[in-house]
């Protein structure tokens, strides 16, 4: 027995050692500071960022800039990142991303961030807006995730839920999103077999898109019998949601919504979407590829999170007298 004293102390100290050890690091590591600049508040894609990193135990100071819609607030909030030289920074939409970051053609450190490794979210066309050379290899220091299921991909849902033969779009010639959306459905005319019947919003005096014009627009799809408008993922189309899914549904004319809060929060019939807190889960996940395994944006590629969601509003779809086909129902989240 006299043996077994010094070891069952050696062993105690040892384990002691290694427990004020790893107090000692825990101490010693400081939280990851993150800026995230968001365009309306901390919405789902948002809460999805900030609960990732509770689940993980990973420790991190978020720092919330809100544009609230009001893009004369960028410059400030580019003066404020240079200065506090974050960790990471995380833009929110195409349009912060765009403000804040640059295109891969006209960065300009005077202008943009671009000291700071970044990832965006909620941005539609990261490609087509000129934010990354490619998906698969970004080409700069920003790397991000999709959130726009596939225009092939809601077009084939769609024709689960109705046929058709022509679709309603309102073009927003000010809006980067609305022009590569609008080449997207007029390449998918000959495979799909329809129509794409655009309205261009009219710009008012500022040189803005007109929200008076809207019900106007819409009531002129709903004259040319169109099947369904499409919603595309654009700013200010979002910001006026209620007002045009209103005047659809007045004509009995379906909305199909490439984004969550359309379905959700307006009078869409159904959305073929990304889940905008899943999508935040999966910025958090590249964050961390960054912040904790050192892995520079550049050499992380742009994705979507694994299939999709689709929603269907049955109040619209009483409304509408459209209710969804079994093979919907099989498949959908049926919101009220």
């Amino acid at each position: 027995m006299s043996y077994l004293l010094p070891r069952l102390c050696l062993v105690i100290a040892l384990l002691w050692a290694t427990f004020f050890s790893s107090l000692s690091y825990a101490a010693e590591v400081k939280p990851f500071r993150i800026t995230m600049v968001v365009f309306r508040g901390c919405e789902e894609a948002c809460k999805g960022f900030t609960d990732y990193w509770k689940d993980r135990k990973i420790p991190v100071e978020i720092e919330l800039l809100d544009v609230q819609t009001d893009i004369k607030k960028i410059p400030g909030f580019i003066a404020q990142v240079k200065k506090n030289k974050p960790d990471l920074l995380v833009t929110w939409g195409t349009t912060v991303s765009l403000q804040m970051l640059g295109t891969m053609d006209n960065a300009d450190p005077a202008k943009h961030v671009t000291d700071v490794p970044a990832l965006f979210m909620i941005a539609s066309t990261p490609v087509g807006s000129g934010l990354v050379r490619s998906l698969a290899s970004p080409g700069r220091n920003v790397s991000g995730t999709l959130y726009i299921v596939p225009v092939e991909t809601q077009l084939n849902v769609a024709r689960l839920y109705m046929p058709y033969k022509r679709i309603g779009f309102l073009y927003n010639t000010t809006e980067d999103n609305s022009k590569v959306v609008s080449a997207d459905l007029e390449a998918a005319q000959a495979k799909f077999n329809f129509e794409l019947v655009s309205r261009e919003i009219p710009l008012n005096a500022s040189g803005k898109p007109d929200p008076a014009t809207l019900t106007k627009l819409v009531n002129e799809l709903a004259d040319q019998k169109v099947d369904f408008l499409y919603f595309a993922p654009d700013t200010f189309l979002l910001l006026n949601r209620d007002a045009i899914t209103k005047a659809a549904v007045a004509r009995k004319l379906p909305v199909l919504a490439t984004s969550e809060s359309v379905v959700l929060e307006s009078e869409a019939l159904f959305g073929v979407v990304n889940r905008y807190y899943t999508v935040g889960q999966l910025t958090a996940s590249k964050a961390e590829q960054v912040l904790v395994n050192k892995i520079a944006p550049r050499d992380i590629p742009v994705v979507a999170p694994p299939g999709f969601s689709l929603i269907v509003n049955m109040r619209v779809a009483k409304e509408l007298g459209r209710y969804p086909p079994i093979r919907v129902l099989k498949i959908a989240e049926i919101v009220q």
